[in-house]
């Protein structure tokens, strides 16, 4: 599928597509990412896109595709379109920095055990003490990060023009914890005090580990991901088809 709509596109004579393989630099000279894959190659493509300032359009050959404009019916024609003349729109990446090295991510971060047992943690956000955990992990997300892991932990789902990020403890050995929305200008910090080895996750890539006392920074990053937007489908009609078919698919395959 992939092969057949680039020849289609190419035969245009509009475009000229270059190859950009999974180590390599956006090329200076590029004006559009046409990216194939799932979620995660979209992850991925939106850091490297945003680093770049380079807006990025997603076609789905993965499972959910929640993160991509179109899905694998999509026609020559449409993506054309989209290149072309697509709005860009922007979202949100955080910035996750520990005492050794600085992430960014689109959806989310966690800093979570690295064993069977739960990590103690604790969690400040602009400089003040906010709460305590006894968990398997913390999740700071973004918005558009909120229907990714956060939503499968219990977190509420933001609207991704929303200027905010969500914290979820996942299975917090306790009755009060509840996911806190804090703005998106604050830094948030969630600071390891015990509980055995932890790890910290960036948008779903183990990036670093952590030790007792370590801590990890989070905010709003200096950089956003620019979007083209196609299609008229709104965010929450594609939330309720994505999320209602992925759970329908999954059913009938364990079912099989």
């Amino acid at each position: 599928m992939r092969a057949a709509l680039l020849e289609a596109l190419s035969k245009e004579g509009v475009f000229d597509f270059r190859f950009i393989g999974a180590g390599d630099a956006i090329p200076a000279d590029c004006e559009r990412v046409l990216a194939f894959g799932g979620d995660g190659t979209m992850l991925d493509a939106a850091v490297r896109c945003a680093r770049a300032d380079v807006p990025l359009l997603g076609v789905n050959l993965g499972n959910l595709g929640f993160l991509t404009q179109f899905d694998a019916g999509v026609t020559a024609g449409e993506l054309s379109s989209a290149l072309r003349s697509g709005e860009t729109v922007r979202r949100m990446l955080i910035s996750c920095k520990t005492d050794e090295a600085e992430f960014f991510a689109l959806n989310d971060i966690v800093v979570k055990s690295a064993s069977t047992r739960p990590v103690s943690t604790e969690l400040y956000v602009d400089g003040r003490f906010a709460d305590a955990y006894r968990s398997d992990g913390v999740i700071v997300a973004t918005p558009t990060g909120s229907t990714a892991y956060s939503l499968s932990a219990g977190g509420p789902v933001l609207a991704p023009e929303l200027s905010a990020l969500v914290v979820n403890a996942v299975c917090p050995h306790t009755l009060h914890a509840r996911p806190l929305v804090v703005g998106a200008d604050s830094k948030v910090e969630i600071k390891v005090i015990g509980g055995g080895e932890a790890q910290l996750v960036v948008d779903g890539t183990a990036a670093a580990d952590l030790a007792a006392d370590d801590s990890v920074s989070v905010q709003r990053a200096s950089v956003s991901a620019p979007f083209i937007k196609a299609g008229r489908v709104n965010f929450y009609e594609r939330l309720l088809d994505k999320m209602n078919r992925w759970g329908s698919a999954m059913s009938a395959e364990v079912n099989v």
